[in-house]
């Protein structure tokens, strides 16, 4: 059986390359390029969710708010007050994980378990308790998302593939 090129081979099997389509680097990007539609009904999807974690993230303000000031109310020494100041540590840590786990998504953390074990083993958190993520990084980069920038395309980055440079090391490339 023969087949024939329609256009006699001047397509070339595909869009030129300023009409492909480029992947987005990220979740956020592909977002704001969609239409006022889509944009919306992820919107109005999502609306229900960031108002639940907000009003959690109150409640627990809220929360720690009220047992601090339980505190020094109790009395010294007190069981209840050990309790009281055991409470609020636990508390505080919840807060902090929360938040870890919540920039570890935004910085490209493959293992957030790993990452915040590790803040905390080597105290890698700012005076305002935000994580010091280029300290996490350089003391663990294998936790984060790596990219290798290449030619191909538009000068985009690409997941770093290492059976893909050893074999253009070696001369043998992807068959």
């Amino acid at each position: 059986m023969i087949y024939y090129d329609k256009d006699d081979g001047a397509g070339g099997g595909g869009a030129p390359a300023e009409e492909r389509d480029v992947q987005p680097k990220s979740f956020d990007e592909w977002l704001s390029s969609q239409d006022d539609e889509v944009r919306e009904l992820y919107e109005q999807h999502t609306s229900g969710l960031k108002s639940a974690l907000e009003k959690e993230k109150e409640a627990r303000k809220s929360l720690s708010q009220q047992l601090k000031e339980l505190v020094p109310k109790a009395e010294k020494g007190s069981e209840l007050e050990q309790k009281l100041t055991e409470t609020v540590g636990r508390l505080e840590s919840a807060e902090r994980r929360a938040l870890f786990a919540e920039q570890a998504n935004q910085v490209e953390c493959v293992n957030p378990k790993a990452a915040y074990a590790l803040a905390v083993s080597e105290d890698l958190f700012d005076e305002n308790g935000q994580p010091e993520w280029k300290k996490i990084k350089e003391i663990a980069p294998e936790l984060f998302r790596r990219t290798a920038k290449t030619d191909a395309g538009v000068n985009e980055s690409a997941p770093v593939d290492i059976n893909a440079a050893i074999r253009k090391a070696t001369g043998r490339f992807n068959r």
